[in-house]
């Protein structure tokens, strides 16, 4: 890894944790100031300082480790001689209800500013799929019901939608197999049309075929001596036309063919050298059924969605977006068959060839063993580290705005509630069994997902930001010494007991405390190591 990849890879890194953790001990801060505590150090990291300095009594300091902070005040250390004057301002002279309240003040500021980041993305603007349609299946209800690429579905079930996820819960709602569309066409009409759900097996509705997304129109050609390799078309030639009549898919291609006759033109581009080229392929003669496999072409194409920072595949120079048309002697056709090849090759290097930027470009990238989680455990495969996703095209956005700013921190409280709800889940299938420790991720695997979530937009960032800050909350309201819910539980013992609790028995939980945070960061760290055993090795490699 050189140099900007790995700053690429750390700024996100910091600036994550770094918030989170002032957001953090600003609350320990701001409760100790207010209850008239004496706070000598407010520190954001740990180990050698970068930034120092004095206002008034306490020291302000950035430190080189940016993997946690602490906030110092008098007479927090066990056996801290205090000066005279001052021992009424010391922490452990404070009541419980007030060493509480500081140290619940913490999580606290964690959990509030998840719903201000939301509530700010809200207002923003979410980039949200529209209820455009990219794709139509041959044969399906929608087909039937006369809906095509490109039509906008601007109301179902009598009620106006423009969401996507608004026409999939009408297209799930029970109810008469009969849903009413309104369907506004290319050039602004709308016209009225029924689709007829069918019921599946299992219960519920079968899929009408609308898709706000469908795979792009390219092809492979794997059979030399076929119809559509006579008539000149390649592997990787994209289908634009058939006999002059655009396609915008495959689904649409797949129609087009089955109801055209011989000969038939297609209209092809072709990358070559960064550029476009346009080319023509003609048919003169096709017996049989008119289907993609009687022409003698597959379509293929699985697109390269993210590529870990540390990884086989990024050393190998793959990058996000790249198409892969081949993997070793085989047209790549889909997510499974590429995902498959790479689990068996065995750590031996693979060919890839992939589409990039209208060229082509060949790659070899050898994968190493990645542990796998399962419900059984782990299991060890082979990966590149990447993540696959199908050529769609079609699919349209637009920005969900919120104005209201009442609205939107609503919303913000009702999405930090989830994310509290969903990790806290996490954590008692952990606690459980159900969830291995495999499952654990330290400083560069958050990295990794912090990385992605920067370079992709602000807004995945903020959001992630946000579900990160809850987890913090979490973790540090668990009932573990030197965590912030340790600390509660030991002024609660105390306050029940009436009296300091013995120091041997604190030194003990502080001891057992530490044992186990410790191992459970062990784990987290080993845990990146062996994920991104390559990259850390090449990082090394590169230093050395």
């Amino acid at each position: 890894m050189n140099l900007p990849a790995l700053m690429d890879w750390l700024i996100p890194l910091v600036l994550l944790l770094g918030v989170l953790i002032f957001i953090h001990e600003l609350g320990h801060f701001a409760v100790a100031k207010w209850l008239g505590v004496k706070v000598e150090k407010f520190s954001i990291g740990f180990g050698p300082s970068l930034f120092a300095r004095r206002v008034g009594e306490t020291e302000y300091v950035i430190a080189a480790l940016p993997l946690g902070g602490f906030v110092k005040m008098l007479g927090e250390i066990p056996g801290e001689e205090l000066p005279p004057d001052e021992v009424s301002r010391a922490f452990n002279a404070r009541p419980v209800w007030q060493r509480i309240a500081i140290a619940i003040a913490g999580p606290v500021m964690n959990l509030v500013l998840p719903v201000f980041l939301v509530a700010a993305v809200l207002m923003s603007g979410v980039p949200t799929l529209t209820s455009r349609v990219g794709g139509v299946l041959p044969g399906s209800p929608a087909e039937k019901a006369g809906i095509s690429e490109g039509d906008r579905i601007v109301a179902a079930g009598g009620e106006s939608i423009w969401r996507w996820s608004d026409l999939e819960q009408k297209l799930e709602a029970t109810g008469a197999p009969a849903l009413p569309l309104t369907v506004e066409k290319g050039n602004g009409s709308q016209v009225q049309v029924t689709l007829q759900r069918e019921k599946s097996d299992g219960g519920g509705w079968k899929d009408s075929g609308l898709s706000s997304h469908a795979p792009l129109a390219l092809v492979g050609v794997p059979d030399p001596h076929g119809l559509a390799a006579f008539a000149g078309v390649e592997t990787g030639d994209k289908v634009v036309a058939v006999n002059g009549a655009a396609v915008a898919n495959l689904f649409a291609l797949r129609r087009a063919l089955a109801a055209t006759q011989a000969p038939v033109e297609l209209a092809l581009e072709r990358p070559l050298d960064g550029k476009t080229e346009e080319r023509l392929a003609t048919v003169r003669e096709w017996p049989g059924e008119h289907t993609l496999e009687s022409l003698g072409v597959t379509p293929i194409g699985v697109t390269v969605a993210r590529v870990e920072p540390t990884s086989p595949a990024k050393n190998a120079g793959l990058a996000n977006q790249d198409v892969i048309v081949r993997i070793g002697d085989e047209l790549a056709t889909g997510t499974d068959q590429v995902r498959q090849r790479i689990f068996d090759s065995g750590g031996q290097p693979i060919a890839l060839r992939v589409l990039r930027d209208k060229g082509f470009v060949d790659l070899s990238v050898t994968p190493t063993e990645r542990p796998i989680p399962t419900a059984k455990g782990t299991e060890t495969h082979y990966g590149i580290g990447i993540t696959l996703a199908s050529t769609d095209v079609g699919a349209e956005y637009k920005d969900d705005v919120v104005r209201n700013p009442l609205v939107a921190l609503g919303h913000g409280v009702q999405r930090t509630g989830e994310f509290f709800v969903m990790i806290l889940g996490g954590i008692v299938q952990l606690v459980s069994g159900a969830v291995g420790v495999n499952n654990l991720s330290g400083p560069i695997g958050i990295a990794d997902i912090a990385s992605d979530a920067y370079q992709n937009s602000w807004s995945q960032f903020v959001l992630l930001m946000a579900v990160i800050s809850v987890n913090l909350a979490i973790l540090n309201l668990l009932p573990i010494p030197v965590l912030d819910g340790g600390q509660i539980a030991l002024a609660a013992a105390e306050g029940i007991k009436g009296s300091p609790l013995p120091a041997r028995a604190r030194d003990i939980a502080q001891t057992v405390g530490l044992s186990l945070i410790l191992l459970l960061m062990g784990v987290a760290f080993w845990n990146d190591i062996a994920r991104h055993w390559s990259g850390v090795m090449s990082f090394l490699t590169d230093l050395g």
